[in-house]
C-alpha cells in the first residue's frame, strides 16, 4: 500500500522527533555521568561523541536551531570541564581539544550563514573563558 506523500512526510517527521528524544535522554544520563566528582576521561569522550551525534542528527534532518543548541551547550560544558581544577590535567586538556572543535564548527556554521559577528563573540568567548596554560 503506497503513502501519501503527506503521511510519509508525517511518518519521518515523528521519527526524527522520536530520535531526538531519545538523544536528548541519552544526552542527560552522560551528562549526568560527567558531573560526578570521579567522572574519567571515557566518561568526557562519550559526552562529546553523543553531542556530536546528535546535532549532526539535527543538522541532517534541517534543523539548524537543534544542531547549533545541541553544538553550544556541548561546548560550554566543555569550557566548564577545562576550568574545574580537580580534573586531571589529561581531563582539562582533552576538554580543551574537544571544546576547539565544537568552536570550529559552531564558526563555521556562522560564517556559512554569513552571521560573521556571531562566529566572533564565540571565539572571543572563548579566548576570555578558556586559560592559556591548563
Amino acid at each position: 500500500m503506497a503513502l501519501s506523500v503527506n503521511a510519509w512526510l508525517q511518518n519521518k517527521i515523528d521519527e526524527y522527533k522520536f530520535s531526538v528524544r531519545d538523544a536528548t535522554v541519552d544526552f542527560y544520563m552522560t551528562e549526568a555521568a560527567l558531573r560526578r566528582e570521579d567522572a574519567d576521561i571515557s566518561q568526557l569522550k562519550r559526552f562529546n561523541t553523543h553531542c556530536l551525534d546528535m546535532a549532526n542528527l539535527c543538522l541532517q534532518n534541517g534543523d539548524d536551531h537543534s544542531y547549533l543548541h545541541a553544538l553550544c551547550k556541548l561546548h560550554n560544558r566543555l569550557i566548564l570541564e577545562i576550568n574545574t581544577s580537580h580534573r586531571s590535567e589529561l581531563f582539562r586538556v582533552q576538554s580543551y581539544h574537544f571544546a576547539r572543535h565544537t568552536l570550529k564548527l559552531i564558526c563555521h556554521y556562522y560564517a556559512m550563514m554569513g552571521i560573521w559577528d556571531k562566529a566572533t563573540a564565540f571565539q572571543t568567548d572563548f579566548v576570555k573563558r578558556v586559560p592559556f596554560q591548563l
